[in-house]
């Protein structure tokens, strides 16, 4: 018996709509899965499933017609609405950009309060609670005593554990300032008195130079991160990050253009730089060797890229701090559960007797004559 061609073609429809939601749904598994077994950030980055790749390819998808730009757009609301918190905590940062508003139109307020709901809960979970999201202290009435310490940099510097001493931390924010997270930091380390060193990247400065201001005027150091966070090294990783390997001006031109921003709004930078996933070449080393500016890696990754709990992470970074005892630590200020962990961290490390420690260049002059760094003309 054959059908009506009306009714083959809903029935294609069907089928081809049921085939898109599976589709969909194999993709957030994945990404949901590829970030849990990610080894490090870069190969998170690195990743096919990386939620970042994923929004592109369906903000394309969403061009090809408006019938085409509904139906992606339920797929994803209905997928990411059963997640649980963790889960969906993957997605957060294209969940909050302004980029994904229109595929998101439908849920992105239903998404953002199952977020909300989810570190709520976390706040339970730890022993100092705050709100990254709003302008709150939090419990902590103690200070780190003043530890402020100069490195050479005028022929280079490589830190990976920033040479200090046992029971001191360097603590390290990279690839902000977050116009949401970063203020929510910057309270916590006021609070307790501790200094610590922002790795900024160019764009989010060029975004945010009022928060770089205020990073500033509480007495941070300042270095830079790129302008916008690509893969700069020549390992694997990076083809697949970039699509191909940057040559070298390409790179160079990441480097100068993060110092170059932040100089822009405040006059100065620190000569301190981090690659992004700690991704170089011997050329790049050799080029910040020669301009006195400073590499820096770290010695102690909290993995906050990573979805876990608040509680997870605390334990995780202190476990790695007691272990060794010192070193360089790594964040990220556009985390929120960095943010708002911050505190309950602070508190466990000041109870160990740990000092926080600012570094600084040797030369104080340094952050005021950058050999990466153009001088406006007056």
């Amino acid at each position: 018996m054959k059908l009506p061609v009306q009714e083959i073609i809903v029935a294609l429809s069907l089928l081809t709509l049921v085939a898109c939601g599976k589709s969909t749904q194999t993709q957030i598994q994945n990404s949901i899965k590829a970030n849990q077994e990610a080894a490090t950030y870069s190969d998170w980055e690195a990743s096919e499933h990386n939620p970042e790749v994923l929004f592109e390819e369906w903000r394309e998808e969403a061009k090809t017609d408006e019938e085409s730009k509904e139906d992606l757009s339920k797929d994803l609301c209905r997928e990411l609405s059963v997640l649980a918190g963790q889960s969906l905590s993957v997605f957060e940062h294209e969940i909050e950009s302004n980029k994904n508003h229109e595929i998101l139109k439908p849920c992105k307020k239903k998404l953002e309060k199952q977020l909300d709901a989810y570190y709520s809960a976390q706040r339970k979970d730890i022993n100092v609670s705050i709100d990254a999201k709003k302008s709150t202290s939090s419990s902590n009435n103690f200070n780190f005593p003043s530890n402020v310490q100069l490195r050479d940099v005028s022929n280079g510097y490589y830190g990976v554990s920033a040479d200090v001493s046992p029971k001191e931390l360097v603590l390290t924010f990279d690839d902000g300032p977050s116009g949401i997270y970063t203020e929510s930091i910057l309270r916590s380390l006021r609070e307790v008195n501790a200094k610590v060193i922002f790795f900024h990247q160019g764009k989010n400065v060029r975004a945010n130079p009022d928060i770089v201001k205020k990073v500033a005027a509480d007495g941070h150091s300042i270095g830079s991160h790129s302008v916008s966070h690509r893969c700069l090294g020549t390992r694997i990783n990076c083809q697949k990050s970039n699509g191909r390997l940057l040559t070298f001006d390409e790179a160079v031109a990441e480097v100068k253009g993060g110092h170059q921003a932040v100089a822009d709004v405040l006059g100065w930078v620190d000569p301190f730089f981090r690659f992004p996933f700690g991704e170089n070449s011997p050329e790049l080393k050799s080029f910040l060797r020669s301009k006195s500016v400073g590499e820096f890696y770290w010695s102690i990754d909290s993995e906050d890229w990573k979805a876990q709990s608040n509680e997870n992470l605390l334990r995780n970074t202190l476990e790695q701090i007691d272990k060794r005892g010192r070193g360089m630590v790594l964040f990220h200020d556009i985390q929120r559960k960095t943010a708002e962990t911050l505190p309950a961290f602070l508190r466990a490390v000041y109870s160990r007797g740990y000092s926080i420690v600012l570094l600084k260049a040797a030369d104080e002059n340094a952050r005021y004559n950058s050999k990466l760094v153009n001088r406006r003309q007056p």
